[in-house]
């Protein structure tokens, strides 16, 4: 799993591909703690590259989604394939998804 963090000036985009694997789980877990403690803008994830998402790349996102919902800030999931759509859709994902 490769997961690119990119910011603007009012949004953060998290891009991943591939399939979930511990050091991307990891590396995904460090950003999202990052910007829960320390950035204050919506954040976008671009999930258009992303073939599967396991439990904890989901923990994460959900992770995410409520620490933004918290701050009143922006959090939205894109170009998620019909596969990773699905299983968003279970995991309470779904109001984010665009």
């Amino acid at each position: 799993m490769n997961v690119i963090f990119s910011e603007t000036d009012n949004l953060v985009t998290i891009t991943i591909s591939g399939e979930a694997d511990p050091s991307g789980i990891r590396r995904f877990s460090e950003i999202v703690e990052n910007i829960n403690n320390n950035i204050e803008k919506g954040v976008e994830i671009d999930l258009s590259e992303a073939v599967y998402l396991d439990s904890s790349s989901i923990g994460v996102l959900i992770k995410l989604h409520k620490s933004q919902k918290q701050r009143n800030l922006g959090f939205v999931i894109t170009k998620a394939s019909d596969r990773v759509l699905s299983l968003l859709k279970l995991c309470s994902l779904s109001d984010a998804l665009q």
